[in-house]
């Protein structure tokens, strides 16, 4: 067994010999033992550090200043009752007339025995040798003839003519001090080996693990070798959010792979700890950029154009999300074109009790390569593999149909369905046979069934919606239009809007650009809806098969002029929303718009 190596400082020479004398009955320290008192000994233990010593024991005033200038462990030798009782027995027999003098650890043991025994000592605390000359040339003229006092005192007392008793530890004091050196060094051995068996977990753990305090630093890192600094950025970034809400995960893109981020908030002695998990996903690249999206609480609030979050009626938003909020079911989304569907899906998101886990948006019509498909049936990083997230499936009508068979069934059968929350949206026109898909995947999953209404059948909310429309467009473009007259609402609420929502905001933006007036009028609104409806009956001439797109897609040209033909339709499919069509096209709409400017 490993001996626990102990630096002894005794503040006198007798007490290292019985420092050494206790010591060599003992196979369990290896103790090093100096003379050396108060700032001498102090001297003596600043030339060691841990490495050399696990522990340290001396007495009184220099215990205390080895404290001051050592980081070793301190460990007391007490003064007991039956040291101080022997030393009072002396006193007594050579005087009357006696006094204490002493640092605390003895003089609060000593006031106890004099409460205790009735004795009629005079008792002098000090904590230093300065005071203890002023005491000493205070009593100097008093009748008093004999100091007990500890080994400063005792020095100081002979050159004020007084004798002196020396307050000395005696053996049972020296070894129980041993005693507890033992019984601390076996305690720090468990600690430190529970230490490194648990630094041996986790730096062989597959998740990098960060430790932040509430104030954003990290103060842990199990992993260097893969340690970031934009990742503990990240981490440090999110700390206000776990501690608002205890726990986080989100998803970050980093050096070509997705980063899973899991933060919780942990409590260690009443100091509040932030710990992360960091989980890397090989995510096939086709399928980051275009078919898989991972969103977050944050993200999606400061999202400026959604029109459930920002525009929509708080009563109109109630009647369709208070049977979804309350369901653990999936849930199933169905609208027409133009209604927006991915902005209300975030919009549930948002409302759930899963908003502080990713909101995962599956793209079926780019899981069409076998890769892509593969990674999201088989692949353990999978969002088909997630607890506790949202996973959004759009465009089921796009898969084969032997692969819409096998997502519906696997989420069945593995229960992926009771782990998370699943979302499926479909298009929809009103008053129409519901589209297969759809139907089938109610019946296997037990969906609850959200169908959002045109905004032909919500016409009385257009007041409304068209009001903040505008208040968010002079935010925008810095304009001071402050409203509609009569008659342009009345307009507003009378149009048919074929293309629902995404209409009404292509209007109001062209409205508010020709508007030079405070308020925007019924001329401008005829001229406006004129040229949607023409817009409207250009858009039936579009064939809807995809077989008729393509009988009627002239190949004879340039590329460039193909791909805009193409951006064009998506366009106008999705009811003029360029950002919908750039989602749909797997683009940005950056790109998106520079193919139109060709």
């Amino acid at each position: 067994m490993k001996k626990i190596k102990v630096l002894g400082i005794a503040p006198f020479e007798s007490m290292s010999t019985l420092m050494l004398q206790a010591g060599a009955k003992r196979n369990d320290i290896s103790l090093t033992v100096y003379t050396g008192d108060l700032e001498d000994g102090a001297a003596i233990a600043s030339r060691y550090t841990q490495n050399d010593f696990d522990f340290i024991i001396s007495r009184g005033g220099t215990a205390q200043l080895i404290r001051q200038v050592s980081s070793i462990p301190v460990i007391e030798i007490t003064i007991s009752l039956y040291d101080l009782l022997r030393c009072i027995q002396l006193a007594q027999s050579a005087s009357n007339h006696y006094a204490l003098i002493g640092f605390p650890n003895i003089t609060k043991n000593t006031h106890f025995i004099n409460t205790l025994l009735n004795y009629k000592m005079d008792i002098y605390t000090i904590h230093n040798q300065k005071e203890a000359e002023k005491v000493l040339k205070d009593i100097a003229s008093s009748d008093i003839e004999v100091i007990l006092s500890d080994s400063i005192s005792n020095s100081l007392a002979k050159s004020y003519h007084f004798r002196s008793i020396l307050i000395t530890s005696g053996t049972e004091s020296i070894d129980a001090t041993f005693e507890q050196v033992v019984s601390y060094g076996n305690m720090y051995k468990e600690t430190l080996h529970q230490s490194k068996m648990f630094r041996c977990l986790l730096e062989t753990h597959p998740f990098d693990v960060y430790v932040f305090s509430p104030e954003g630093e990290m103060i842990y890192h199990s992993r260097d070798d893969l340690y970031s600094r934009e990742l503990t950025n990240i981490m440090a970034g999110l700390v206000p959010s776990v501690i608002k809400d205890g726990q986080k995960k989100v998803y970050r893109k980093y050096s070509g792979i997705l980063a899973s981020i899991s933060g919780s908030l942990k409590k260690i002695d009443e100091e509040d700890l932030i710990q992360f998990y960091v989980n890397f996903r090989k995510v096939p690249l086709s399928l980051l950029k275009n078919g898989l999206h991972y969103l977050d609480k944050e993200e999606l609030l400061n999202n400026a154009e959604n029109f459930y979050l920002n525009t929509a009626p708080q009563q109109f938003i109630e009647s369709l999300t208070k049977d979804a909020l309350n369901s653990r079911s999936p849930l199933f989304v169905l609208a027409e074109r133009g209604m927006d569907k991915q902005h209300f899906v975030e919009m549930l998101y948002l409302q759930s009790s899963e908003q502080n886990n990713p909101l995962a948006l599956i793209d079926c019509s780019r899981l069409l390569n076998s890769r892509n498909w593969d990674y999201l049936m088989q692949d353990m990083n999978s969002p088909l593999s997630d607890t506790g997230t949202t996973i959004y499936i759009r465009n089921i009508d796009l898969l084969p149909e032997a692969h819409f068979k096998e997502l519906l069934y696997t989420i069945k059968d593995t229960g992926l369905h009771k782990r998370n929350r699943i979302i499926f949206e479909l298009s929809h026109k009103e008053n129409t046979p519901y589209p297969d898909r759809f139907v089938f995947t109610k019946n296997i999953l037990n969906c609850v069934t959200i169908e959002i209404p045109p905004l032909r059948e919500t016409k009385e909310y257009i007041p409304h919606m068209a009001g903040l429309f505008i208040g968010t467009f002079n935010v925008d473009f810095g304009k001071e239009i402050a409203g509609f007259e009569p008659e342009a609402l009345n307009m507003l609420q009378e149009f048919d809007w074929p293309f629902n929502y995404a209409q009404l905001r292509r209007v109001i933006t062209r409205l508010g650009n020709i508007t030079e007036e405070p308020f925007i009028k019924s001329a401008d609104v005829r001229k406006v809806l004129l040229s949607e409806e023409k817009e409207a009956r250009l858009q039936t001439l579009v064939p809807s098969s995809s077989s008729e797109k393509h009988a009627n897609l002239n190949l004879h040209r340039t590329l460039e002029e193909i791909n805009r033909e193409i951006v064009e339709l998506v366009v106008k499919e999705e009811g003029g929303n360029q950002s919908a069509a750039a989602r749909r096209l797997g683009i940005s709409r950056t790109t998106l718009w520079r193919i139109l400017k060709l």
